[in-house]
C-alpha cells in the first residue's frame, strides 16, 4: 500500500469517526468539528445572510435549463469503464529528448484536487468604459475587425496564462471569450481568438468547433463564483482539468480537445461525479504531508463545493498538471485559498455514463467531416501547463 493511500485511509477513518460522533450527538449545526463529514445539500452550513440580515443574491444561471452545465447527475448511471477511465486520467504523459530521440514518459499523478483562484483561471468582466477589442491576426474566430465593449479599466488579461478573458455584454445577453488577450498602451484589448456565446444557449458548440479553451467549452462555464459561494449554493456543474485526458477524441459537450493522455483515457467533455460513499478527508499539504489549517469560512465553502460535485458533478474541460477546479479569477481569492479540497483525489470520483458517440479530433482527411467515431472504436484510435 502506498504512503499516500495509507495517509488517505487514516484521514478518512478519522474523519468518518468524527462524523459519526457528531451524528450520534445530534450535532448538525455545522460547527468547525464537522471537517471531514459528508455534507448533503441541506447540510451546507454557509449563512447566506449579510450583516444587515438581508439575503445575499447568488449568481445568475447561464445557459438553457437543459444545458449540460445546469442538469443534475446525482441519479445518472455510472459508466461501465469508470474505474479504468479515472485511472488513465491520472497518467500524465511527458516528453523528454534523449540524444536524437524523443521519448514519452507516462507518470501517475497522485496529487489531490486543487482550486485555481488566480493562475490559469479566467477574469470575468461586465460594465465599465467603452473599449476597442481588436484581433491581432487574420483568423479571429467570431471576432470582427474591431468591436466596442464595456470593460473596466482596472481589470486586464494576464498573458502569462494564455491571456484568457471573458467579457459580458449584459444588454445583448452575450459573452465573449478571448484567447491570448492583452491590454495595449492605448487602453484597447487585443487578442488572437474570440468565441461568442449566447447566455441563453446550450453552453457548448457543435463538434469540431474550436474555442478559447482546448475542449472548445466556454472559459467562464463551470467557474466557482463569489456570489454563489457567499449564498452557499452552487447550482451548476463545475469545470475540471485532469492530468491525462484522452488524446485524439472527445465527447460532447466538448467540441475539440487538447488531450495528451492515452487514447482510451477519459475524454474531454466527460462528466465526473464525487462518489456518494466518499467522506472528504481533512486536507493535507501534498508537499509536507502536514494537515492544512482551515478557517470556519473555508470549511463551509468547501462543503458547498462538495455538494455541487455530488449533485452536478464536473465536466472535463482541459488538461492540467494536477486535478484542478477553477474559481473566478481575482474575486474569489479572498474567500478561498485553493487548498480546501486537498483531501479529495481523482479516485474519489466516478464517470457518469459517457455519450454513445466519441468524435475524433482533428478529423482525418476524407473522413466524415464531423470526425464521428463509434464509441467502441474510440478507445483504439489514436503546451504542458498547470491551470
Amino acid at each position: 500500500m502506498s504512503t499516500r493511500n495509507t495517509r488517505r485511509r487514516s484521514a478518512a477513518l478519522a474523519a468518518a469517526a468524527t462524523a459519526a460522533a457528531l451524528l450520534l450527538a445530534g450535532c448538525g449545526s455545522g460547527d468547525d468539528e464537522g471537517s471531514g463529514r459528508t455534507p448533503d445539500a441541506a447540510d451546507v452550513t454557509i449563512d447566506p445572510r449579510s450583516s444587515d440580515g438581508s439575503l445575499e443574491p447568488g449568481e445568475r444561471v447561464y445557459f438553457a435549463a437543459d444545458s449540460p452545465w445546469n442538469t443534475r447527475v446525482d441519479g445518472a448511471k455510472v459508466d461501465p469503464r469508470s474505474k479504468e477511465l479515472m485511472g488513465l486520467a491520472t497518467l500524465r504523459v511527458g516528453v523528454r529528448e534523449t540524444g536524437d530521440r524523443v521519448v514519452t514518459q507516462p507518470r501517475r499523478i497522485e496529487d489531490p484536487v486543487y482550486i485555481n483562484t488566480e493562475a490559469w483561471t479566467t477574469p470575468v468582466v461586465a460594465g465599465g468604459e467603452p473599449t476597442n477589442v481588436v484581433c491581432r491576426q487574420a483568423q479571429c474566430g467570431d471576432g470582427d475587425d474591431t468591436v466596442v465593449l464595456d470593460i473596466p479599466t482596472d481589470v486586464d488579461p494576464d498573458p502569462r496564462y494564455d491571456g484568457w478573458f471573458t467579457i459580458f455584454d449584459t444588454a445583448e445577453n452575450t459573452a465573449y471569450d478571448l484567447w491570448r488577450a492583452r491590454r495595449e498602451d492605448d487602453g484597447s484589448i487585443s487578442y488572437h481568438f474570440m468565441r461568442k456565446w449566447d447566455l441563453d444557449g446550450p453552453g457548448y458548440s457543435p463538434p469540431q468547433v474550436v474555442g478559447a479553451r482546448g475542449s472548445g467549452l466556454p472559459l467562464f462555464a463551470g467557474l466557482i463564483r463569489p456570489g454563489e459561494l457567499q449564498a452557499g449554493e452552487i447550482n451548476h456543474a463545475l469545470a475540471i482539468s485532469v492530468p491525462g485526458p484522452a488524446e485524439g477524441s472527445f465527447v460532447q459537450p466538448a467540441s475539440s480537445t487538447d488531450g495528451n493522455g492515452s487514447p482510451d483515457s477519459l475524454p474531454e467533455g466527460a462528466r465526473i461525479r464525487l462518489r456518494a460513499d466518499v467522506v472528504p478527508a481533512p486536507p493535507v499539504d501534498p508537499e509536507t504531508g502536514k494537515p492544512i489549517e482551515m478557517t470556519a469560512q473555508q470549511q463551509r465553502l468547501a462543503d458547498a463545493i462538495v455538494v455541487a460535485l455530488r449533485t452536478y458533478g464536473a465536466i472535463v474541460v482541459d488538461r492540467a498538471r494536477v486535478p484542478t477546479l477553477y474559481a473566478q479569477r481575482d474575486v474569489t481569492a479572498e474567500l478561498i485559498r485553493g487548498n480546501e479540497l486537498q483531501g479529495l483525489f481523482l479516485d474519489d470520483f466516478e464517470v457518469v455514463e459517457l455519450p454513445s458517440r466519441r468524435y475524433q479530433y482533428p478529423p482525418e482527411r476524407d473522413a466524415d467531416p464531423s470526425g464521428l467515431l463509434p464509441s467502441s472504436a474510440a478507445a483504439t484510435e489514436s503546451g504542458e501547463r498547470r491551470r
